[in-house]
């Protein structure tokens, strides 16, 4: 699906960009680059990430982030008990 970028003066002074699809509807818009040289580097930045990025899934039921911040955190706190049972000779 090829879709286009699309530089605009913002409402405040600046400029945004917003990511359109091949059927003209709005997927994105930026946050407002100060000129047209910062606009050019989101544009980059934003094909950089969009081309790497993972999903994450937050919906309810679906914290797969939380999930794996329970089972770092569980992982860290056994290596604590481990390394203390270690310095008390057991």
């Amino acid at each position: 699906m090829a879709g286009y970028f699309e530089l605009m003066d913002a409402p405040d002074g600046g400029y945004r960009v917003a990511l359109v699809d091949s059927e003209d509807y709005l997927v994105a818009m930026s946050v407002t680059f100060p000129d047209g040289a910062a606009a050019a580097k989101g544009i980059a930045n934003i094909r950089e990430i969009a081309g790497t990025a993972t999903v994450r899934d937050n919906r309810h039921g679906h914290d797969e982030l939380a999930t794996h911040r329970k089972r770092h955190a569980a992982s860290a706190q056994h290596g604590k008990i481990e390394r203390s049972r270690k310095a008390a000779g057991r």
